[in-house]
């Protein structure tokens, strides 16, 4: 339960940190918003899981009942990481030309340094995913509930990555010269 809340704290905080820019003509906040919704989702069902698993029930509600999830099975859970995956690759692509077209190298190295664990977090999150969806209900409840622990650990990394990059991209973007890219407007909101 723990972890589950730490995830939801991040959550949070990504969706804070987002919640400052107007997200018209910003596709990163717009890409990093749906990333901690994807989140959010994802939490909840792993909370949920571990409820169940707890009460002895299985994934289709046998034995206990089951939680209100967005998710209604794995493949639910596998398809929303292949989401995030792909809306972190937008961040990486949104984030590198903020960084090519930034004067001030100090802000250049941090948007490189917090842009540069997402593409390893975002492969974790695949292979973790996948390999959750395919060993779901053939081990123990430990191992089920350490897996989801796994998933919510990599997926709280990843959000603050995110985050970071957001950060950092918007502190590049103000000592930008000229904005090449009228999709990375960074308005604050009043």
């Amino acid at each position: 339960a723990v972890v589950s809340t730490q995830s939801g704290h991040y959550g949070r905080e990504l969706r804070q940190e987002t919640a400052k820019y107007v997200e018209e003509d910003n596709d990163m906040i717009t890409a990093a918003r749906k990333i901690a919704q994807k989140f959010q989702q994802m939490a909840k069902y792993t909370k949920g899981r571990r409820e169940l698993l707890e009460l002895g029930a299985t994934e289709d509600g046998e034995g206990g009942r089951r939680e209100k999830s967005e998710f209604s099975s794995m493949t639910d859970m596998i398809n929303t990481c292949k989401e995030i995956i792909a809306l972190t690759k937008n961040i990486q692509k949104h984030a590198s030309m903020i960084s090519k077209n930034c004067p001030d190298k100090r802000l250049v190295m941090s948007l490189a340094n917090s842009m540069e664990p997402i593409g390893m977090l975002s492969q974790q999150l695949n292979i973790i995913a996948s390999v959750k969806a395919s060993a779901t209900g053939k081990y123990n409840e430990e191992a089920e509930v350490e897996a989801d622990e796994m998933l919510t650990i990599n997926a709280q990394n990843l959000m603050k990555s995110v985050r970071d990059t957001v950060r950092a991209s918007e502190a590049c973007s103000v000592r930008m010269m000229s904005n090449p890219n009228a999709n990375l407007q960074f308005k604050r909101r009043r």
